[in-house]
């Protein structure tokens, strides 16, 4: 995503982007298994984990600082970093199947990075109340 965030910026005749997805979800975010099989690494994940968010910075930067806008068309769900994604847009449009969630306290984590985008975007107790619970909100 990086990578066409980057080609879609140097090209003029590109005047908008849409972030749509397939299926019932529309980002769920980073694959926690994965992430956690990293722990038996040496580090015990922590190098994995740093490339990860390294990463994940990087395309939602990319996105705040590309010249054309970016709308975040969401059906379904979007979770932990697919949350960050929408409310990194510049625009979110939610059909009325669209849920959102910070989840990550149900496995003892606090979605931390999701937390900067989503408390630029949502009013503070209600972004507060995702994050501290993990409870799914609709779109409504």
């Amino acid at each position: 995503m990086q990578q066409a965030l980057a080609e879609i910026a140097a090209n003029e005749r590109v005047r908008a982007v849409v972030l749509t997805a397939r299926g019932s979800a529309f980002s769920a975010g980073h694959d926690l298994k994965e992430l956690t099989a990293h722990r038996t690494d040496a580090d015990s994940g922590r190098g994995y984990a740093k490339r990860l968010m390294d990463s994940c910075s990087a395309v939602m930067l990319a996105m705040l600082r590309l010249p054309q806008p970016v709308v975040a068309a969401v059906e379904g769900t979007a979770t932990a970093a697919g949350c960050q994604l929408v409310a990194t847009c510049d625009l979110a449009i939610a059909s009325t199947t669209a849920k959102f969630c910070t989840p990550g306290v149900h496995i003892g984590l606090f979605c931390s990075t999701p937390m900067v985008a989503l408390t630029r975007n949502a009013a503070r107790k209600h972004a507060m109340e995702m994050l501290l619970t993990g409870d799914t909100i609709i779109a409504e």
